[in-house]
């Protein structure tokens, strides 16, 4: 019977390493499946609108936001509340080459654009559409005059989004 228990012994600690040695054995030949791959994803930067815009100010019928350029692009909602409001997007120290915008109303129906671009010699270009590239020679305050098309019909008043890029 001692004989017995010893050989059972020995054969209960013979597969217990068995066990461990085949459990801890690392997998040297792996197939191409079995292997991770790391991958490179592109995330485009959020834009931070907050930080840009400098100051917020209502004169009469015009509503003026102050854009710090060097910190294009940038994305705003905006809403025109009067018939006759302007909204003047002030562009601080831009010095890039070109400047492009676009408009996109909140309604299909709804007449706003880019009515007029003010450059750093105080002088003005324009009209335009609810796009515009302008090239921008000069280094200065451009400003964005957006408001009705009066030669076309459409309700002026509701929410806007626009994007201003270099």
């Amino acid at each position: 019977m001692k004989h017995y228990l010893s050989k059972n012994l020995n054969l209960s600690i013979l597969s217990f390493v068995l066990l461990a040695v085949v459990s801890c054995k690392k997998d040297t030949e792996k197939t191409p499946e079995d292997v991770q791959r790391d991958t490179v994803t592109t995330v485009e930067k959020p834009i931070d609108s907050l930080s840009t815009v400098l100051d917020r100010k209502t004169e009469t019928n015009q509503f003026i936001i102050d854009v710090d350029a060097s910190k294009l692009p940038i994305k705003l909602v905006e809403e025109v509340k009067l018939q006759d409001q302007q909204i003047i997007l002030r562009l601080l120290n831009y010095d890039k080459p070109t400047l492009k915008a676009f408009i996109k109303p909140d309604q299909v129906d709804m007449n706003i654009r880019i009515n007029q671009i003010r450059k750093p010699d105080n002088t003005f270009d324009g009209p335009f559409g609810q796009t515009i590239e302008y090239k921008t020679p000069k280094k200065g305050e451009y400003w964005l005059v957006i408001s009705k098309n009066n030669m076309a019909s459409g309700n002026p008043i509701g929410k806007f989004f626009i994007k201003v890029e270099d």
